[in-house]
């Protein structure tokens, strides 16, 4: 299997699905460089929201420095 493909090709038994990957490890790397990643900064998850909600909000923080906190 290849590492970090989230495409199946074939079907896998659960043995060869869940084994731990081999191979060479770079001992620099730190543990947020080891992180899964899809983007060059992290990891981007779809958000479901609304078009007018998201421009309002953007154009308040461009115009005004502040937005609303989207975890509350």
């Amino acid at each position: 299997l290849v590492k970090n493909n989230e495409e199946l090709t074939h079907n896998p038994k659960y043995e060869e699905l869940f084994a731990p990957s081999y191979g060479p490890e770079n001992p620099f790397q730190t543990q947020q460089m080891k992180a899964n990643r899809n983007i060059l900064s992290g990891y981007v998850e779809k958000a479901h929201i609304s078009e007018f909600q998201f421009e309002n909000q953007r154009r308040t923080f461009t115009s005004y420095g502040y937005a609303v906190d989207p975890s509350t």
